[in-house]
């Protein structure tokens, strides 16, 4: 790439979120350092912003008409897209912003590209598995009511219907998806949508990672780490209800779990009535400096997920470290912790085999050791400047072909979106007439 570009990079949320968050920002400065010119477009639920190289607009509240249509947003967006002149835009995740989003990146007469973060846009609730635990096919439509995936994340008709508008949408107005795990991408591959690729993420630090594990700091051999959000899809239940069958064996071992989430309460009451010490395991949120402090201490991490994961930092990190990890043998993880070369791979929901695999490493120094080695030669595979370079080539490729087609539907876009806030106008009738009614027998009695 000769020449500098200007690249408008969107997202859905504009502040401090996850792993889409950090690689958004951290792409950013990248390209900036680069000598490109970049610009970001989002939305915040407590601040607006407006700069020359940064829109964010405000988003306090779900509305279910925003869904296919947000005329406030989509306005913000083609002033400041217009105003920016982009060579490129680099869309991540827009769960939360409008599908008519879409047909206005196209019209632009730019580069598209999306990085596909999650399986959020083949499944309304992003799981990609059914109830059961079953890896679903993907691609929103009646299937989603047929197995009881509102179990794992609630959501009815009006979602499924965005998501379907959405996923044919994108396919219209986007040239290329680069995807952080290959399962994705393939998934992707197969319900049509052009140009998706495994693209890893990178491991920060990974091209000066040791190159032994002796050369890393001492550890404790028999401490397990979980680190991450306690919610359901994580998993975690079943690695505390893995933790028994460790300790009858080794009585010395000690389950940290460093993070918070709506689910700490009940996996903490889990904890007590297992007869465990849910003070000692669960250690809350922490500051990101001492992240680090935990994962040297650790003999390996647990990454006990249900849903479709795709490539979460936290094996990047365990790479960078030479921590081994056991983690679910369900989608994208396989291929980051690969069974005997970087960890152990357990099976789903499956506790006993979950401590199996835990108990593999923590009884054998020799096992620890080789996963560590691999860990660390991961480390230097996955660089920041591999991954920019493949970036960079992915933009060349984008801007020497013809740009998206755009031809969305916008006359079923603009139905859907008639019927959508119809919906919730009687749907708003309808919850103040219960709150009345309520009210009214509230006097009665």
């Amino acid at each position: 790439m000769t020449a500098p570009l200007r690249i408008l990079h969107v997202n859905s949320l504009a502040g401090a979120g996850g792993g889409t968050e950090v690689y958004c920002k951290a792409v950013m400065a990248e390209l900036e350092r680069l000598g490109h010119t970049v610009a970001f477009f989002g939305g915040d639920s407590q601040q607006e912003e407006r700069s020359e190289r940064r829109r964010v607009v405000l988003r306090p509240d779900f509305h279910g008409a925003h869904l296919v249509h947000d005329p406030e947003l989509e306005s913000a967006f083609a002033e400041f897209a217009q105003s920016f002149r982009p060579d490129l835009v680099h869309l991540h995740n827009t769960h939360q912003l409008s599908v008519g989003l879409y047909p206005l990146v196209a019209q632009l007469g730019a580069a598209v590209v999306q990085t596909a973060h999650d399986f959020g846009y083949l499944c309304p609730n992003s799981w990609c598995t059914w109830a059961d635990g079953t890896v679903c096919a993907g691609g929103p439509g009646k299937k989603c009511f047929e197995h009881g995936c509102e179990k794992n994340y609630p959501y009815d008709g009006r979602i499924v219907l965005a998501w379907k508008l959405r996923y044919e949408t994108m396919k219209r107005c986007v040239q290329a998806f680069p995807c952080p795990s290959q399962f994705l991408a393939d998934k992707l591959t197969s319900h049509g949508f052009p140009g998706a690729f495994g693209l890893p993420l990178w491991t920060e630090g990974g091209e000066d990672a040791p190159r032994s594990p002796d050369a890393l700091a001492p550890h404790d051999p028999l401490a397990v780490l979980f680190l991450g959000r306690l919610v359901p899809e994580k998993g975690v239940e079943y690695l505390v209800r893995a933790w028994p069958h460790v300790l009858r064996r080794f009585p010395g071992a000690t389950l940290r779990i460093v993070g918070g989430g709506p689910d700490a309460e009940r996996l903490a009451a889990l904890a007590g009535e297992l007869g465990l010490d849910a003070a000692g395991i669960f250690l809350g949120r922490v500051p990101h400096s001492e992240v680090g402090a935990h994962l040297s201490r650790a003999a390996l991490q647990v990454l006990p997920s249900i849903w479709c994961e795709n490539s979460p930092v936290t094996t990047y990190e365990s790479y960078a470290l030479g921590l081994p990890m056991v983690a679910s043998d369900i989608a994208g993880l396989p291929a980051m912790v690969r069974s005997g070369e970087t960890g152990l791979l357990a099976r789903p929901r499956d506790p006993a085999d979950i401590a199996d695999k835990i108990c593999q490493i923590l009884s054998s120094p020799d096992l620890r050791r080789q996963l560590s080695q691999g860990c660390l030669d991961a480390a230097r595979r996955f660089t920041k400047e591999r991954h920019m370079e493949r970036l960079l080539a992915l933009y060349t490729e984008c801007l020497e072909t013809a740009p998206p087609r755009g031809d969305a539907d916008t006359d079923l876009l603009a139905a859907s979106h008639s019927f959508l806030t119809r919906f919730g106008e009687v749907e708003s009738w309808a919850l103040g007439m219960h709150k009345h009614i309520q009210w009214l027998e509230g006097k009665k009695s």
